[in-house]
């Protein structure tokens, strides 16, 4: 997720040179220069910024304007305690109270030191990425660097243009960290269900065990490369409605083709969006999706510009679509950028856009919940069966009042153990109710395999598989069906899929040591080893 820039870049600029513009010295460096210089690295040319600065420090060291843009590149590198030190020795020399914009960007950057105090830190052999991490977040690394290297090359193609520098990756426990290091308050993360940001040069996201269920981290990280890539290639000339929609456009492109159509979930919102015209506007998503009311506006707004760029991309492809971050980049306007590149301007778009989505046929889907992230509480840790039962969608969640009776009744027996009859009550919920609530499939496919009957399984979670991929329950018990029926593929499969929504649940990689060294793909079981030995460290440590 991308949020607009924090202050308005040249009105910052003539305040800041009117501070520096003192009578008692002569500045080597003029004001065009120092503005160019920031307006570099606001635009996340950061390599070309320092290119052009570290001469004219040379010449004059003791400028506080250039000082200011060293600190913003430092901070724009990750080198937070460096950023602190240089901004800290500029304003003892102009003075504290002289340049409150100054000490705000000081004080920015310091928040981010504290926050990243004591965090690991992991560096690529090629020096492509820099992962910083704490505890055991730093199980992620194998998986995550799949995903980064892969969608790395799937948009330097797309895009025609690979980024340059090092690509600094930040992995936060909890949310409390993404708020202590963005604008966003810990109220706008939990209403909108942001868990990552791409800003201040890097890629920012929670770790999925700051969730009670975890996410799907990794084409959450995959789109918030696709921002990093969109920011660099317009230097940070795109608004939030293309931005996002790219992103979202794109974040499954390290496992796909581009055009992946919408989830159940998003093309059931859509649906019924359109139908009632209610739909979130460009205007509404500004400045970020972040500050939208609910997470249902959120994913509302995701779906909307996911199926703008799917329009535009299916017209004329990625060339107009790069041809467009150009001409932003170059510094037309939105109205003439879209009108040079494909013959609208912005309300043109959403007209032509809004006729085409009624033609698409889009489909709600019977019985289908909207779901919503679920946030750690501060103390609640581990991933035992008590922290996933009280993720799941609950009994409120179902409309129909005799399903809703009988799925309560199942749940009391099965937490009784007395599985054959919490299955007659599931069948009894789901005839009345149908086959599209995770907590009733769930509950009966548990009680399934507590019965011995894991062929039963896979048919009865169909419906759920498509409706939620995100749902841990579902993967866990379709790999724990496939393996207890020898099929080690489709257990590898469901088990993957656990691992890409909750990688700190230790049976995920217990079942994958087991599956990967009977397919004899001993790289593969190390991994999951190594990740055990991590969980199994930090259990001891919490004890």
């Amino acid at each position: 997720m991308r949020t607009a820039r924090l202050h308005p870049l040249f009105a910052f600029c003539a305040a800041l040179l009117l501070v520096f513009a003192t009578p008692e010295r002569a500045r080597a460096v003029d004001s065009d220069t120092i503005e160019r210089l920031i307006e570099l690295v606001e635009g996340w040319q950061v390599v070309e910024a320092r290119a052009e600065l570290e001469p004219l420090l040379k010449s004059d060291p003791d400028d506080p304007g250039l000082a200011y843009v060293l600190g913003r590149v430092l901070f724009y590198e990750g080198r937070y305690d460096e950023a602190v030190k240089v901004m800290d020795a500029a304003l003892a020399r102009v003075g504290r109270g002289d340049a409150p914009a100054f000490q705000r960007s000081r004080d920015e950057i310091a928040r981010n030191a504290k926050a990243l105090a004591g965090f690991d830190e992991y560096t690529t052999p090629d020096g492509r990425f820099l992962i910083r991490t704490q505890g055991k977040d730093k199980l992620l690394i194998p998986w995550l660097l799949e995903v980064l290297q892969a969608q790395d090359d799937a948009l330097a193609k797309d895009f025609e243009y690979r980024t340059t520098g090092q690509v600094l990756v930040e992995i936060y426990p909890d949310i409390k960290y993404l708020s202590m290091v963005s604008p966003l308050t810990e109220k706008d993360i939990e209403t909108s269900g942001t868990i990552a940001l791409c800003k201040y040069n890097k890629l920012m996201f929670t770790s999925p065990r700051g969730l009670v269920r975890g996410y799907g981290w990794r084409d959450t990280v995959s789109h918030e490369f696709v921002h990093y890539y969109v920011t660099k290639k317009s230097a940070d000339t795109v608004p939030i409605w293309l931005h996002e929609g790219i992103a979202k456009f794109q974040e499954t492109r390290w496992r796909n083709p581009p055009a992946v159509p919408l989830d159940p979930p998003q093309e059931d919102l859509l649906a019924r969006s359109l139908s009632a015209d209610k739909l979130v506007t460009f205007q509404q998503m500004h400045p970020s999706m972040a500050k939208l009311p609910s997470q249902e506006a959120a994913a509302l707004a995701f779906a909307e510009v996911h199926m703008v760029i799917d329009y535009l991309w299916k017209k004329k492809g990625f060339t107009a679509l790069n041809a467009l971050l150009e001409r932003l980049k170059s510094g037309a306007k939105m109205d003439d950028a879209l009108k040079r590149t494909y013959g609208v301007d912005l309300d043109g778009l959403w007209t032509q856009w809004k006729k085409e989505m009624l033609t698409r046929g889009f489909k709600t889907h019977p019985g289908l919940v909207q779901t919503s992230l679920k946030f750690k509480r501060p103390g609640q840790e581990g991933s035992s069966e008590e922290d996933l039962k009280a993720s799941d969608h609950g009994i409120d969640t179902i409309k129909n009042k005799k399903a809703k009776d009988f799925a309560h009744l199942g749940e009391l027996l099965r937490a009784k153990s007395r599985h054959a009859a919490a299955v007659k009550e599931y069948h009894k919920a789901t005839a009345v109710g149908g086959d599209g609530n995770p907590l009733v499939q769930n509950g009966a496919a548990s009680s399934l395999l507590a019965l011995g009957r894991p062929a039963e399984v896979p048919s009865l979670l169909q419906r759920v598989k498509s409706y939620y991929p995100t749902y841990l329950s579902t993967f866990m018990n379709l790999g724990e069906a496939a393996l207890k029926l020898g099929r080690g593929p489709d257990a590898i499969a469901a088990f993957e899929e656990a691992l890409g929504i909750n990688p700190f649940h230790p049976r995920v990689h217990e079942a994958l040591v087991q599956l990967y060294t009977a397919a004899g793909n001993a790289p593969a079981a190390e991994r999951s080893k190594a990740a055990l030995v991590i969980l199994q460290m930090s259990s001891t440590t919490a004890r």
